[in-house]
């Protein structure tokens, strides 16, 4: 009964296929940007370098002062100093290709700074260890590389807990479109089913067809949006790999986790049953 009322209905089950589809590429998607985000994240956790910007009028003096003041700092490892010359050739190799930007200025605008990085006892204080420095005299401004970490991951985990809602009330949605399709499969055989009741069939029986029914159209459907997601990643990976090779460097976008994987083609296979589910149950119970 289940291959002859999806050949009946074509229309209304692909239709709630391309749908899960849809919404499960839009979930594949973010998480996706949430997969590389993490990975940047622990990738930039070893990262501890604080930088100190000097004004420019500061003494040979009071620069020397500066030095020993940050040398008793606890933690304080590497302490360097950065000439204008030093910063701008850095610029010029994070530009690579692209250096001969800075031809044309008629001066070094980069201020001179002293770099250090913290010991791993005391990295998590860092946004301390800046703000403190920021008011010493000769000081023009403090960074360090934690703070865009730390900025990183509360957008990361502000999109998890916003997504991870939207998400919800997406799938809640697909269900009820699966439910809907599987429920003119339904009434186009409810005289069938009348007479399956009446010679003791089990709801059980009656249900199965419908749930293979929704469990195709779920599988089909996280299939495609895996070979969708995977598609957007090759995309993504070629156009972002080419414009970041013209500043010199080297971006890769990883493809999801099988985990994440397993959860997409599990949430298809969900949805297809708890929408094929949700609408034999609403129609045994009216016919009861």
């Amino acid at each position: 009964m289940g291959r002859f009322a999806f050949r009946g209905d074509a229309l209304s089950h692909w239709t709630a296929t391309v749908v899960i589809a849809l919404t499960l590429t839009l979930y594949g998607v973010f998480a996706l940007g949430l997969s590389n985000a993490s990975s940047l994240l622990e990738r930039w956790r070893g990262d501890n370098v604080v930088t100190v910007f000097l004004e420019p009028q500061i003494t040979p003096e009071a620069l020397a002062k500066l030095r020993e003041k940050l040398a008793r700092l606890p933690g304080v490892m590497a302490l360097t100093e950065v000439s204008p010359d030093q910063a701008l050739g850095r610029m010029r190799d994070i530009l690579g290709a692209e250096a001969g930007l800075l031809d044309g200025l008629e001066e070094n605008p980069l201020p001179f700074s002293l770099e250090f990085q913290l010991g791993a006892a005391h990295q998590e204080r860092a946004g301390e260890v800046a703000r403190e420095i920021t008011v010493w005299p000769g000081v023009d401004a403090v960074s360090y590389d934690r703070q865009w970490v730390e900025k990183l991951r509360a957008l990361v985990d502000a999109a998890r807990s916003i997504g991870s809602a939207l998400a919800a009330l997406l799938l809640l949605a697909v269900a009820l479109i699966v439910s809907s399709a599987i429920k003119l499969t339904i009434f186009s055989r409810r005289d069938e089913i009348e007479v399956m009741r009446f010679l003791g069939a089990s709801d059980g029986f009656i249900r199965a067809p419908f749930l293979y029914e929704g469990a195709l159209q779920g599988i089909i459907g996280a299939l495609s949006a895996l070979a969708l997601t995977q598609l957007l990643q090759w995309g993504a990976q070629q156009r972002i790999g080419e414009l970041a090779q013209a500043f010199g460097l080297r971006v890769v976008i990883e493809p999801l986790p099988l985990t994440q994987l397993g959860l997409l083609l599990g949430l298809g296979l969900l949805l297809g049953l708890g929408g094929a589910l949700l609408a034999v149950s609403r129609f045994l119970r009216a016919v009861n």
